[in-house]
């Protein structure tokens, strides 16, 4: 894939913080992460983690409680210009094409929605011209602007909402399980089409998922969120092959396919804690088999290993050298 090296978002110190029923819930917790032109991160992690909330934040749908979200250099919630343009430069595919499509509207006024709105410029012709365009482009043809949602299957509803998403040629789209709620054989067809439409518009794309499957083939790097915060970022061949964090160990060792080798293989325990009442110092203490009393009482910070790869955890190097001496 296409990179520039260049950030495209920097993410400072983020934290969003709710009041549920009078109590504080910490959905993301001084999250921090870069993303370069051209790149494709993903965020793993189970429910509740803080993956769709962080994504609703870069496109302006939730507010954080502190920190910055810079996007080419300008904060999007300090910068009136870009706040404005954002639904301009960053576009997000929903997880389910059922409910993000207006049911009562067809798919040519659906897509020409958008273009009215932002690009006032344009005449009707060209409106329907670059219509037409975005249509080819996802698999489909002009036929489909007379139809509404009900009249389409699952992938061809998502095929839509990704040509609604790129109709106003953004730079950077967060795909938020934009494949979980379509069939197996589906999924692959439209992970294809945006790889494909990745590398025609050299898009950035923020893959949110819980399957590791699919970003393992098509992420650049990976990001491993634990309530709200990451706690293993680095190449996703890397750390696919090569987990070093207890829990991405757990969560790479869950999803190994049935009859595969289970070396090493980590059983998953506990539940996930609530972000209302997160442990102390290292969240994940309370489901790692490795807790020691350090671990329960200091929070361990993002460190770099040797690898380029970084990790929230006290014994970071010491698992590393480990998986290195296995290797040997």
């Amino acid at each position: 894939m296409n990179n520039t090296n260049k950030n495209v978002l920097k993410i400072d110190n983020l934290s969003i913080c709710f009041d549920i029923n009078g109590k504080k819930c910490h959905a993301i917790r001084d999250l921090n992460l870069t993303v370069n032109a051209g790149e494709l991160v993903a965020l793993v992690g189970e429910s509740g983690c803080g993956k769709s909330t962080f994504g609703q934040m870069l496109v302006n749908l939730l507010e954080p409680t502190k920190g910055e979200i810079l996007f080419e250099g300008e904060d999007i919630f300090k910068s009136r210009r870009a706040r404005k343009e954002i639904p301009q430069k960053i576009q997000m595919i929903f997880q389910d094409p059922y409910s993000s499509l207006n049911p009562k509207r067809k798919i040519g006024w659906l897509l020409e929605e958008s273009l009215d709105i932002h690009r006032k410029n344009l005449s009707k012709e060209q409106r329907i011209k670059i219509v037409d365009e975005m249509l080819e482009l996802v698999g489909l043809d002009e036929s489909y602007k007379d139809r509404y949602p009900s009249q389409l299957s699952g992938g061809q509803r998502q095929r839509v909402s990704i040509a609604i998403a790129l109709i106003l040629n953004p730079k950077f789209v967060v795909c938020d399980e934009a494949v979980s709620a379509l069939d197996v054989s589906v999924q692959a067809q439209i992970l294809n089409l945006l790889h494909d439409l990745q590398e025609k518009f050299n898009l950035t794309y923020l893959f949110i998922s819980h399957n590791l499957n699919v970003v393992s083939y098509m992420s650049d790097r990976i990001g491993v969120m634990y309530l709200g915060s990451i706690v293993e970022l680095g190449d996703a061949v890397t750390l696919s092959k090569n987990p070093i964090h207890p829990y991405t160990k757990m969560l790479f060792s869950s999803s190994m396919n049935v009859g595969e080798a289970d070396s090493g293989k980590v059983q998953i325990t506990g539940e996930l804690p609530s972000p209302s009442n997160p442990p102390s110092g290292c969240t994940f203490h309370t489901r790692c088999a490795y807790c020691t009393e350090l671990c329960s009482s200091a929070r361990p910070e993002l460190q770099e290993l040797p690898d380029g790869r970084q990790i929230a955890c006290h014994y970071a190097q010491k698992f590393y050298q480990e998986s290195m001496e296995k290797k040997q």
